[in-house]
């Protein structure tokens, strides 16, 4: 009889989360591609604006190729892993996994290694959801910026919290994995991330962080908005204001559910399940407002 762990083990609910928001994440690139071609690709493409759309877009799109392996990676565990036990329904992964055991077989591949090649996987995917949070903020950094008629002070004052910020994730991401990932690995499919309590909390400063980020573009967002008396600028800070409140209010709840969950949660590899979806999330909030802003604007120039 098959150990039930490894049916139980087979899809774990953070690997559940990340296939979701890539999902989502997809269906709204297609919904919205179209859009993109009409206010970008058929525009001047030689700005800021342009480089900073495409970044978010397809760092999100294609940077997260990669990182299915840390869900979905050959399995080693085995002739008794979930691959090798239903074989039948899934052909491509089961020669995927012929081939890793064919140069574990060649290279003396050891647990250690697999380790190793884990581990990379993980700090790749860290290092995307820290590349993605940073063109994401430097985006919002811009079009505060723009607001205030290019005011170094309100520049001065987004690029400090923003630098703060990103050491506070580089922080983070500079601690070695747990050396129980390896142990993991013989007994979990895939690529476990382990977080232990420490890193936990480590990680909830930084999604902290993120929300005090987001807090104060909101703040200023709101502030300028108030202040200003042309209807066609109104009108366009307005739509800024509804999108930014919205950008607002759906990152907030994922931010607070990250961090409650990163302290909450006493499962070590549960830990980090809302990490990919509130990093994909911010992703696609952000090209939803670019669109849209972009949208009005050629309504005010028509």
């Amino acid at each position: 009889m098959a150990d039930p762990m490894h049916h139980t083990q087979g899809i774990s609910p953070t690997a559940s989360l990340a296939v979701v928001s890539c999902v989502l994440f997809v269906y709204d690139y297609a919904l919205t591609f179209a859009k993109e071609i009409d206010l970008f690709w058929l525009q001047p493409r030689r700005t800021w604006v342009f480089a900073f759309f495409i970044a978010n877009r397809y760092i999100g799109l294609l940077g997260r190729i990669p990182v299915f392996f840390v869900f979905f990676p050959p399995n080693n565990g085995g002739s008794s892993s979930p691959v090798h036990e239903n074989n039948s329904m899934y052909p491509t992964m089961l020669t995927l996994t012929q081939w890793w055991e064919q140069v574990g077989r060649g290279l003396h591949v050891s647990l250690n290694l697999c380790c190793v090649r884990c581990s990379g996987l993980q700090l790749f995917n860290g290092i995307v959801i820290l590349v993605l949070q940073l063109v994401g903020g430097m985006i919002m950094t811009a079009r505060v910026y723009a607001f205030y008629n290019k005011d170094r002070r309100i520049l001065s004052l987004l690029v400090a919290v923003g630098v703060i910020c990103v050491g506070i994730c580089c922080w983070a991401l500079s601690f070695p994995p747990s050396e129980s990932t390896a142990v993991a690995q013989g007994t979990y499919a895939g690529c476990p991330d382990l977080t232990t309590s420490v890193e936990a909390s480590h990680w909830a400063v930084v999604w902290g962080g993120q929300l005090l980020f987001d807090t104060l573009v909101f703040t200023l967002t709101f502030r300028k908005l108030i202040s200003v008396r042309s209807l066609g600028k109104w009108s366009y800070m307005a739509l800024s204001l509804r999108d930014g409140a919205l950008y607002f209010a759906v990152m907030t709840a994922t931010n607070v559910a990250n961090i409650v969950a990163y302290l909450v949660i006493a499962d070590p590899y549960e830990r980090s399940m809302l990490n990919f979806p509130t990093n994909m999330l911010c992703a696609v909030m952000i090209s939803r407002l670019m669109l849209n802003l972009r949208d009005l604007e050629h309504e005010l120039m028509a």
